[in-house]
């Protein structure tokens, strides 16, 4: 045992004297690591228009707008100072509108230059929202809050009573037909713009009983898109992608080999992109129908919340900490464009000093 101990105290010595001498001789730079940095705040939501505009949105009313592909963001004033900004919808360059907690909606007609804040009657959570054409849109939240506007933001009311359930988005394909997901595999769908919502339970979140579903209640579902009114998914908690092709009559539960759980899905071109905890990016090459998890191509640990294409090759990703990260070949690599990755040669150990094992005799 003192061999071990005498060892591990020569070991400690010989570094020391390494690396004094090596600052004597050369004085060596501690090379900077080349960290960008958008912003060092939470980001939720990320809307990408064309390949030229991007929108981030996320924690203390930040919004940055980039207008040349990424290379260059500008900071916008949304005049929220402590809300968190989850979601947002840009219908052209112009015209868009960004939802938040306490009840936030924020609109804007020129690019983003400006941001005024709508009344919607509530102070409730939002957290996602959905314009089908410039004036019809609908917002989500706590409590089972469901808003609507028939022109443009100007006015809105609310859509059924107030529940003790959340609802996390919210998908249009037209003026009439949409569908919304929530906590505990809520999906409802409607085909009079709100008016009226129907539930649909996927077979897999079915109970027998009330005391069934306490036991063991149906994930949570957090992001959906549907391609047309027939073709939707949606997912959530471990690892949860469910798919309709019926406009949402039957789900199906589709393998993932993940038990992450899944913000945001994005379905477009005949692909599919998801994001989640810990880093967590699926793919699928057939539009949705089987899903692959190629580890490290994000390479972060951070959740990743939100995902975009603007075209087949383009695409960004966002999340915590700052994280921005863009792909120009339809996701096969990702580089980034703000935050930490664990890839960067900052978080690298140099190989003289990795731990090799303690030698004991």
């Amino acid at each position: 045992m003192m061999k071990s101990y005498f060892k591990a105290g020569l070991f400690i010595a010989v570094i020391f004297i390494i690396s004094i001498s090596a600052g004597c001789k050369g004085r060596q730079k501690m090379e900077v690591p080349d960290i960008k940095m958008i912003t060092s705040e939470n980001v939720h939501g990320v809307i990408a228009l064309d390949d030229d505009n991007i929108w981030i949105t996320g924690n203390y009313g930040v919004i940055y707008h980039s207008s040349d592909g990424g290379e260059n963001w500008t900071k916008q004033d949304s005049g929220i100072k402590e809300s968190i900004l989850c979601d947002g919808v840009f219908l052209d360059t112009s015209t868009g509108w960004v939802v938040g907690i306490n009840g936030t909606v924020l609109h804007t007609t020129n690019g983003g230059s400006t941001w005024t804040r709508q009344n919607i009657g509530t102070d409730r959570h939002l957290f996602g929202i959905c314009f089908s054409d410039e004036n019809h849109g609908w917002a989500v939240g706590e409590w089972h809050t469901i808003i609507h506007t028939t022109d443009g933001g100007k006015t809105w009311e609310k859509q059924g009573e107030e529940k003790d359930k959340i609802l996390n988005n919210i998908f249009f394909v037209d003026n009439d037909e949409g569908w919304l997901v929530g906590e505990r595999g809520i999906i409802m769908h409607t085909t009079d713009g709100g008016a009226n919502w129907t539930a649909q339970v996927p077979e897999a979140f079915a109970r027998e009983s009330f005391e069934d579903f306490l036991m063991e209640p149906p994930p949570s579902l957090f992001g959906m898109c549907f391609t047309d009114r027939n073709n939707g998914w949606a997912c959530g908690i471990d690892g949860t992608i469910v798919k309709t092709i019926d406009g949402g009559e039957t789900w199906e539960v589709l393998p993932t080999v993940t038990e992450q759980t899944l913000y945001t899905i994005f379905i477009k071109y005949g692909k599919g992109w998801v994001v989640g905890d810990k880093g967590t990016y699926l793919m699928s090459g057939d539009g949705g129908s089987t899903w692959v998890f190629p580890e490290e191509v994000i390479k972060s640990k951070k959740p990743l919340r939100d995902i975009y294409f603007s075209s087949l090759q383009k695409g960004w990703a966002v999340g915590a900490g700052g994280t921005v990260v863009r792909t120009i070949d339809s996701g096969e690599t990702w580089k980034f464009r703000s935050g930490l990755s664990y890839a960067m040669k900052f978080f690298q150990m140099p190989k003289a000093l990795e731990f090799k094992g303690m030698v004991t005799e």
